[in-house]
């Protein structure tokens, strides 16, 4: 056989192995909706959590000396008078198309810590206005019992949904005791064993990159994405990040906002009132239809709730002299959850821990991330969107370092007197309380602390507060009380006297002061009634919540998280980062004024914006170069970005072959980089870089650049780049090869 005929013979062989190929592919595709919808026949999955030995210490409450029982960064739980132990969250996904039939915990050593100790109860939550009476926790009826409390491995706090994925969220009890012995217990390890069956994959599934990425982060086992496969059936026709919802007369204004965006790189969809309709349902489902076809991650909702109508959902609490203590408040937490229904049983208290199909809890896990403009006319328009620009694209300026801790007298609650112990929580980070998290760290940025409890007199003022606003604040967190017309000791005509130039970002979880359905909130006054102030707050629609004698309030929780966000998770955004601190304190929801909490901390502001921070450089574009040279040639390849504070930065290149480069640089920001290498075998290869700025900020990968360097034809390479291809699109391997 000559040279032509083998080749002939092996372009036969192989276009024959295409065609069969072809024929797979086609039957796959065609099949997919029953492929996934089958694939799960009853089985289970497992998850192990592992537990260090529990820190017992003593704390004073009241008058009363307790031991207090910490377990790593496991949040305490219980009911008010009940013993406070360490829980921990575990949020398990499970395989698409299945749902939980049955949980059982198999549990690892069980240690006995001792006996003897009195450990802490749990308080009861306090609302954050004057006047609250002061009553220390006290131990509980349960404090006589013999048997084990909890008595319980594990709660099933419920199955909710993300972008498709359904996540088991359960709360875990490693820590246990017999109340009236004072005898501790724990587990070394608890083994969580779901057996799962079919049920129907989620619409809301899109089968996109970023959304693997996202639910990565969520859950504890992340090899389950794998059983994810498919796209929504209607496909991504235009693909856009921000909605802005507004009304016809109001468009008009929020183009420049549009324009700003889609320059920058977030592509900004407006929609009218008359295109979403205008009742909350009606909007909820068209920013529905646009997460489905134009793929967008934030909403800003451009209007006052008597221009863009505000979903009232009812919610109640424990606090010191009701129980419960219920109301309806506006949460912009329904245009955010995007699952079911949040009124199944039909009444009018949207939003019970009922009201989702089937019975269960409503959706909680959000698929994109709302702010609001509480704007009714264009000047109000005009601030919101002028501020917010202007904050963006402010260039790196030492009040971008500064932030301002404004904490004050609370009433006679022991350690929870001041609202500066629970500042200090948010500073360096804490472990304080039983659980971890990040804080702001102090060696980066200009902290005041202007606290009550440090101040002459015991007493800052407006005037204090107006003068720091007016200097400059970028960051303000407040603890203090409020009411829908007072916070930070300033009423809404001292908001309207501000005169600052350099906007802040404001956190406050005073009572009340986000109620932007009681006429105009201190919310919308920072941030739409005038040119100055903040360009965004966050802040409570009714009352804020604290524990008397402990600094582990419900409200705090919040803000504890929302800061881990920021330093400890890198999330930027804060549409993003208000809901990731909601979500972290799922596993609780049931706990006391959690779920209050968790409905009435909306955002006024654009939730795409993203905090001036040390943020990492911009994911850089794709590398530039050739993409076909020959084994063993050296080639040059090129990228660049920018970062938003001006860093310099750092580059370095995945070069596809298992290795990388060094870190390249520094750089100034937008200055372009140039590394090369060679390739000793032929094949494909994805060349990506990435950046990170001179403080450690680290950008994503790059999209990757396509770089083929020419080896032997042969079928076996054809099966495995058809092989490749499919793993990457379906997950699937149709041909398995003896060797790799």
């Amino acid at each position: 056989m000559g040279l032509i005929d083998l080749l002939r013979s092996r372009i036969y062989v192989s276009s024959g192995k295409l065609i069969v190929f072809a024929i797979v592919g086609m039957v796959l595709f065609s099949s997919l909706p029953s492929i996934i919808s089958e694939a799960h026949p009853s089985s289970y999955i497992s998850v192990s959590y592992s537990f260090e030995k529990p820190s017992i210490t003593k704390i004073l409450m009241g008058d009363e000396v307790y031991d207090n029982v910490a377990l790593g960064s496991l949040a305490c739980y219980g009911d008010a008078g009940e013993p406070g132990l360490p829980a921990r969250g575990a949020y398990i996904l499970l395989p698409q198309g299945t749902k939980a039939d049955k949980i059982e915990i198999i549990p690892g050593e069980k240690i006995c810590l001792g006996s003897g100790y009195r450990i802490a109860p749990v308080g009861k939550s306090i609302p954050l206005v004057e006047g609250a009476e002061p009553l220390p926790p006290s131990a509980g009826p349960i404090y006589n019992s013999h048997k084990e409390f909890p008595g319980k491995l594990f709660d099933e706090v419920g199955t909710y949904e993300f972008r498709g994925y359904s996540i088991l969220v359960l709360r875990l009890y490693p820590v246990q005791c017999i109340p009236a012995e004072g005898k501790l217990f724990y587990y070394r390890s608890l083994t969580v064993r779901v057996s799962t069956s079919n049920s129907q994959p989620n619409p809301l599934f899109r089968g996109l990159e970023e959304d693997r990425e996202e639910v990565a982060k969520k859950v504890d086992n992340p090899s389950v994405i794998s059983t994810y496969r498919g796209k929504y059936g209607g496909g991504i026709t235009d693909s856009y990040d921000l909605l802005i919802i507004t009304t016809n007369s109001l468009k008009k204004y929020f183009e420049p906002l549009k324009e700003y965006h889609d320059y920058h790189g977030v592509k900004t969809l407006i929609a009218t009132l008359d295109e979403t309709g205008d009742t909350p349902d009606e909007i909820r489902d068209y920013i529905r239809d646009a997460y489905l076809s134009a793929g967008i991650e934030y909403v800003l909702l451009g209007g006052d709730d008597d221009v863009v109508p505000a979903k009232m959902l009812w919610v109640y609490g424990l606090d010191e002299n009701v129980t419960p203590y219920q109301t309806f408040m506006p949460s912009d937490l329904y245009y955010g959850c995007l699952d079911g229904t949040y009124n199944y049983d039909g009444d009018n208290r949207w939003g019970e821990p009922t009201d989702g199909e089937g019975g269960h809890d409503v959706d909680l896990m959000a698929e994109v991330y709302v702010g609001r403009a509480c704007v009714g006319d264009k000047t109000e328009v005009n601030n919101f969107v002028d501020k917010t620009i202007e904050y963006m694209r402010a260039d790196a300026d030492q009040y971008l370092k500064k932030v301002l801790l404004a904490g004050e007298y609370l009433g006679d609650y022991g350690v929870a007197s001041w609202g500066g112990n629970y500042l200090d929580q948010i500073v360096d980070g804490s472990n304080l309380d039983g659980y971890t998290t990040a804080g702001i760290p102090s060696d980066k940025f200009n902290i005041e602390k202007m606290y009550d409890r440090d101040w002459q007199n015991n007493y800052w003022t407006k005037e204090d507060m107006m003068s720091r606003i007016d200097s400059g604040e970028h960051i303000i967190q407040h603890d203090g009380h409020s009411s829908y017309e007072y916070n930070m000791k300033m009423i809404p005509d001292d908001v309207e006297n501000l005169d600052n130039t350099k906007y802040c970002f404001i956190y406050s979880n005073g009572c009340m002061s986000g109620g932007f359905d009681h006429g105009d909130c201190m919310a919308e006054y920072f941030t739409v009634k005038t040119s100055h102030g903040a360009f965004a707050t966050i802040m409570n629609a009714r009352y804020g919540w604290f524990w008397s004698f402990r600094t582990d309030g419900d409200s705090q929780r919040f803000v504890r998280e929302f800061w881990d966000a920021v330093f400890g998770e890198s999330i930027y955004e804060i549409g993003r980062t208000n809901q990731d601190s909601k979500e972290d304190n799922l596993y609780i929801i049931n706990r006391s004024c959690i779920r209050w909490t968790y409905y009435e901390l909306n955002l006024f502001g654009d939730p795409s914006v993203e905090l001036r921070i040390n943020n990492a450089p911009n994911k850089p574009s794709a590398p530039s170069g050739p993409s076909d040279s020959k084994k063993g040639e050296e080639c040059t390849y090129t990228a660049s970005t920018t970062d938003i504070e001006g860093d310099r930065i750092y580059y370095m290149f995945d070069w596809g072959d298992g290795s990388m480069s060094e870190w390249l640089g520094p750089f100034e920001s937008g200055e372009e980089v140039s590394a090369s290498h060679s390739w000793e075998s032929g094949g494909f290869y994805s060349i990506k870089v990435k950046a990170k700025d001179v403080n450690g900020a680290e950008s994503d990968w790059s999209e990757p650049l396509r770089v083929r360097m020419p080896k032997e034809f042969s079928a076996w390479y054809l099966m495995k780049i058809i092989n490749e291809w499919f793993i990457s699109i379906l997950g699937i391997e149709p041909m398995p090869l003896p060797f790799k």
